[in-house]
């Protein structure tokens, strides 16, 4: 959930199809109530709430009577959604063979997708833009054609593998919480500890995910 000016925020939830189907379905306060428990219940909780076909914010405000959280480490409770925004998309993993053709250069969800965590599709797009930017500016200073592929090499060059290896970590990421039970859950907790306990690796992997590290060749 990413907070948005006025009070508002927008929400990704990486879900199944079937779950999604239903989110989709629900009235708007059954829907509510879903969010809200998806943030506050349990794994077992919100997988019956699921199968449910309709009073969902009744069975929200029972369970909760009965559920101990941090409220300073979750969102505020939701309290209405936009009218036609709730809407689902396909997720997947997608990367270009290359970036550049004979006067042809992809940037951004053109070039590569990824599923939507900590919203690295933006920065690595961001990164795209400034890259071919930067390349294209070169070509002009040095009276090259900016459409002709040796132009262009730069860019792919810098981008490719920098990409590559952020889609491989969020594919993982994403993966490893999908797994709800096991012993991968106690083991990927521990593992962010020991990220947030160890200051170096915890900023080398902000700043990949700010699109401001050491740019790969």
């Amino acid at each position: 959930m990413l907070p948005l000016p006025g009070n508002r925020s927008t929400l990704v939830w990486s879900t199944t199809p079937s779950n999604a189907a239903l989110l989709k379905s629900l009235p708007t306060q059954d829907f509510i109530a879903l969010v809200n428990a998806a943030f506050r219940l349990s794994p077992v909780d919100l997988q019956f709430m699921h199968t449910m076909s309709s009073g969902h914010e009744d069975e929200l405000a029972w369970r909760l009577q009965h559920t101990h959280f941090d409220a300073q480490a979750i969102p505020q409770t939701v309290i209405g959604v936009q009218e036609g925004t709730v809407a689902s998309f396909p997720l997947k993993m997608r990367h270009a063979d290359t970036y550049i053709g004979e006067r042809v250069a992809l940037v951004g969800d053109a070039a590569h997708t990824v599923h939507p965590l900590a919203g690295q599709g933006l920065n690595q797009g961001q990164g795209d833009v400034e890259s071919l930017a930067k390349t294209i500016d070169y070509a002009v200073s040095h009276g090259q054609d900016i459409g002709a592929r040796m132009s262009l090499e730069s860019y792919t060059s810098e981008r490719y593998v920098a990409n590559h290896i952020m889609l491989g970590v969020v594919d993982k990421l994403h993966k490893l919480y999908s797994v709800e039970s096991g012993p991968l859950v106690p083991l990927r907790s521990w593992g962010l500890s020991a990220v947030n306990a160890l200051g170096p690796l915890k900023g080398f992997f902000m700043q990949q995910a700010a699109g401001s590290g050491t740019k790969i060749f």
